[in-house]
């Protein structure tokens, strides 16, 4: 493969090898290192060294191994691309880039996108229409907007929050530091026969416009919540479901027992869980213990904490404004 440097980068409009399966292996390679090397381009950003974040998950098992490529000079995007293949993993990516090498909602630089996993609504219907769309799973699609000028974190996570919002989707994924999957890989989710997860819109013309921010009005505050403090190692599951399951539902006490996802759409599981233990008087420690080891976040989120301060804060923010 020939090495891109940033010094010498020229965009590309097209990666072929991501749209249908059966493209020869080093061809997918070569696109998928393109489309990532296009994707965290950013010439306008201040300082030498500017990270692109990948994670990998080896199929049939929960753990994320995140890995951090420097954008400067000779980058080796690659070489993690072979070690984690495609055939073995399932392959993610940040679409934002850090100033440092942490997944850190603070390490995220300025953003010149939105973001927004789509889920089963119809991408097309957003407005303004999405810049590149993809499918991760039958009749599910994730979605990148190409914004005009760069945005803040805090401004980027507001206005994907918006897309989100207005046109469906998945209502807990706009946190700049959100993972999304990697066109050209394979999902290996069980019960989805590992489907080939093909790029289906690309246009890199820049989006001038943009949604309209949220008001309490539409049921949600236009900013993300402040993420409270909590320690997730610091009560075992199941310690925790004895001491409340007197308060618990029934639905919701089985979920917390599982032991492997049984159920579908892990994101209303996760809430379910937090929004009754939460009711049930248990402490933000004894939730985040309970929903970090839960199969419904480790099977969405892996091994990320931000993901799990960010979620256990927005469930709870909804509960009590809900009151």
């Amino acid at each position: 493969m020939k090495a891109k440097t940033m010094r010498r980068h020229k965009k590309r409009t097209e990666y072929p090898a991501l749209i249908t399966e059966g493209a020869p292996g080093r061809a997918v390679l070569q696109d998928q290192y393109d489309f990532l090397c296009d994707l965290w381009h950013a010439p306008a950003m201040a300082g030498p060294d500017i990270f692109g974040n990948l994670c990998f998950r080896r199929k049939g098992t929960t753990k994320m191994i995140d890995k951090f490529v420097v954008m400067h000079g000779e980058i080796n995007i690659d070489r993690l691309l072979r070690r984690y293949d495609r055939h073995r993993f399932d392959q993610y990516f940040s679409p934002n880039v850090y100033a440092r090498p942490s997944r850190k909602v603070r390490a995220v630089q300025i953003s010149t996108l939105g973001w927004c996993d789509v889920d089963e609504a119809d991408p097309f219907a957003f407005d303004p229409k999405p810049s590149v769309v993809w499918q991760t799973s039958p009749g599910r699609t994730q979605a990148l907007w190409f914004w005009d000028r760069p945005h803040t974190p805090t401004q980027a996570s507001a206005f994907s929050k918006a897309l989100t919002y207005r046109h469906g989707g998945d209502k807990g994924g706009s946190a700049p530091n959100k993972l999304l999957r990697l066109p050209g890989s394979f999902n290996h989710k069980p019960g989805y026969d590992t489907p080939f997860i093909p790029l289906v819109h690309f246009d890199p013309r820049p989006i001038k416009v943009r949604p309209q921010l949220l008001t309490e009005q539409d049921g949600s505050h236009g900013a993300e919540p402040q993420a409270l403090d909590m320690n997730p190692h610091a009560h075992d599951r199941l310690a925790v479901w004895k001491k409340y399951r007197s308060k618990l539902g029934v639905s919701t006490s089985h979920l917390i027992r599982h032991n492997r996802v049984l159920a579908p759409d892990r994101s209303n599981r996760i809430f379910a869980m937090v929004a009754g233990l939460h009711e049930a008087g248990a402490t933000l420690d004894e939730i985040a213990s309970v929903i970090w080891s839960s199969p419904y976040f480790r099977d969405k989120y892996g091994d990320d904490e931000e993901a799990l301060e960010t979620e256990v804060s927005r469930i709870i923010a909804k509960v009590e404004a809900g009151k």
